[in-house]
């Protein structure tokens, strides 16, 4: 096995582990985080707008959370959070909300570093 076959399944891989952790968290753990933010006037309004339950809804929905997870401090000056509803959330879920986005970004970094190195 020659190294390109070798990272092409490494990254096909990753692109599989992207989606699953991605659509876990949707799926499975979008209803838990939602109810520590059941006062919030911002998730509230993202769930009456985006409240069909398809994948571009839930999609949105979780991005609010990776937003205040992720950048705290702008959320919390803003208005849209406090730091109360931010540290009532469990580290476990925090972590179910942003860890599949950051693996995400790692993965598309990885990828267009291998297209960008396959062209030259």
């Amino acid at each position: 096995m020659s190294l390109y076959t070798l990272i092409l399944i490494v990254l096909a891989l990753g692109m599989y582990v992207s989606l699953g952790l991605t659509l876990y968290g949707q799926y499975k753990k979008l209803d838990e985080l939602e109810s520590y933010f059941s006062e919030n006037e911002t998730v509230q309004y993202y769930k009456r707008f985006w409240g069909r339950n398809k994948l571009i809804d839930r999609t949105m929905r979780m991005g609010v959370f990776v937003q205040f997870f992720t950048w705290p401090g702008h959320f919390v000056k803003s208005g849209e959070t406090t730091r109360e509803e931010l540290d009532s959330v469990p580290l476990a879920l925090k972590r179910w909300a942003t860890w599949p986005f950051y693996f995400s970004v790692i993965y598309f970094m990885a990828l267009t570093n291998w297209v960008v190195w396959r062209k030259w």
